[in-house]
């Protein structure tokens, strides 16, 4: 399915312009008609956005699961989100303009799976190449030792030496910067560095974000 179906972006003063999606079947099918293909330009605006909103919220230390009446920036609509993991992502992808995640913001635990699904649909989902900022990186069993897609955070930039910087709700710390490294995925700290968080309770290499990594997934292109 082509990127202009499963995006649909109008431009707006100042070189702002906004995505809307739909669980809509007739919206869908305008977008199929009207909507057009975005630039390198553009794709590269939309993960500034990203960057910049999931900054924003992280800076107001948000804790975890807080309910927050958040004011759209360009609609001025207020809405409210819990600050829980998918509750995060859900309001950086509004506050860019981009409603993909509209129900997860409710689903509690099943905010995770509901993002996974919305997707994988539309084949954004990937495992082997490095992510790029505002893309969702998604883990496993950080809440059992069985369940799937459990705790998602959002990219925010990638090392040279490819350890991945995101951020995401943690339970006991609210808002916060995560780190993994999947050249080293049994390693804590390289070099002095962080390179792979401790994400699940009882610490060992069983709780390294590399060790409970799902898959990535993106609004934009697929690496």
């Amino acid at each position: 399915m082509r990127l202009y179906i499963f995006i649909y972006i109008f431009l707006l003063s100042l070189n702002l312009f906004s995505q809307v999606y739909s669980y809509d079947k007739k919206y869908q099918e305008q977008l199929v008609d009207n909507a057009i293909e975005i630039t390198d330009k553009q794709k590269e605006e939309v993960r500034s956005s990203l960057n910049k909103w999931a900054n924003f919220y992280l800076d107001k230390k948000y804790k975890y699961n807080e309910s927050v009446l958040l004011k759209h920036p360009l609609s001025k609509e207020n809405k409210k989100f819990h600050f829980d993991c998918s509750g995060y992502i859900s309001a950086v992808y509004w506050s860019s303009n981009i409603a993909v995640f509209q129900k997860q913001a409710v689903l509690d635990s099943g905010g995770v799976k509901t993002i996974y699904a919305t997707l994988s649909k539309y084949k954004k989902i990937y495992k082997d190449a490095l992510p790029k900022t505002g893309d969702i990186v998604m883990f496993d069993r950080t809440t059992s030792n069985t369940e799937k897609l459990t705790h998602a955070g959002i990219v925010l930039s990638v090392d040279e030496d490819e350890t991945v910087t995101y951020a995401h709700a943690s339970t006991s710390r609210g808002l916060v910067l995560g780190y993994m490294n999947r050249k080293y995925p049994t390693i804590y700290m390289k070099d002095g560095k962080i390179i792979n968080s401790y994400l699940k309770r009882g610490g060992g290499v069983e709780a390294l974000s590399s060790q409970l990594f799902n898959s990535y997934g993106t609004v934009l292109d697929v690496p």
